[in-house]
């Protein structure tokens, strides 16, 4: 459960979440007829240009589309450049052994904003389309919760908990939200949980803890379909506006630069 300290003096914070850039082994190949790097680096600069003093960014998995060394080195050196802190958690497409986690540690992390806190889970499976939080991890976030119990808390995973009423991303969520729920439903100080995986815009609402997913920084999947289907949405990205006082505040933005064509007629990947 390594930790990581911010001033104390701020009185508000801005955490950026991107997800799902699907990235290849070389930054001029494309991913369902799109170039993710580019729509990637798009996403980037407008970050910097919109909240240049952003304190964080947080990857919510499917780093790679290409799953090999050079993927995660050339994303890492890129991210490096900005002088913003960055965290990622692995998805269903990103390789667990190359795969950078925070400190190189597969574990769960709780990173410090003041008084809020950003825990990191790991719901990917290898092998496996699905999520899945195993019990360690579980009791991990369980432990964080009870030792930080002042802290304001927003939980990180890939996969999406609740249905997003689409059929055929549907069966890939996370398979123990049971298990998850449990965990949170013990605790009063869990503000969010924030996931990636199904390339778009949601929120759920249980238990006043609200559940968002966020826009994929490259192709995004055209909401309540039965069938896999692409959007002609942009790429874009999540803003979380914390306060001292635990109020938070989120919206989704999406790159104001002119976007590759998408392929709607493509019907898998």
């Amino acid at each position: 459960m390594t930790l990581s300290n911010y001033n104390e003096t701020q009185q508000d914070w801005t955490i950026i979440q991107i997800s799902d850039t699907h990235l290849m082994n070389q930054e001029d190949l494309e991913f369902v007829d799109m170039n993710p790097e580019q729509s990637f680096h798009a996403v980037i600069e407008q970050i910097q240009q919109q909240y240049p003093n952003v304190d964080a960014i947080i990857h919510t998995g499917d780093l790679a589309q290409v799953p090999v060394k050079e993927t995660y080195t050339r994303y890492l050196a890129f991210m490096q450049r900005l002088g913003i802190p960055f965290y990622q958690i692995p998805g269903n497409h990103d390789d667990m052994d190359l795969f950078p986690f925070y400190h190189n540690q597969n574990q769960v992390h709780a990173i410090h904003f003041g008084p809020w806190s950003m825990v990191l889970l790991n719901s990917a499976v290898r092998g496996k389309i699905d999520g899945w939080i195993e019990e360690e991890q579980l009791q991990q976030l369980d432990q964080i919760l009870s030792k930080f119990q002042q802290q304001f808390v927003i939980v990180a995973c890939h996969h999406h908990p609740f249905d997003m009423q689409s059929k055929w991303i549907d069966q890939h969520k996370l398979k123990n939200t049971e298990n998850l729920t449990d965990i949170l439903a013990r605790h009063t100080n869990v503000k969010a949980v924030i996931s990636g995986h199904v390339h778009q815009d949601s929120l759920n609402e249980w238990k006043n803890i609200q559940f968002f997913s966020t826009p994929s920084t490259c192709v995004q999947f055209k909401p309540l379909s039965d069938d896999f289907a692409l959007d002609e949405e942009a790429p874009g990205f999540r803003v979380l506006h914390l306060k001292a006082n635990g109020e938070l505040q989120t919206e989704i933005y999406r790159t104001e630069k002119a976007s590759q064509k998408i392929n709607v007629e493509i019907s898998g990947y």
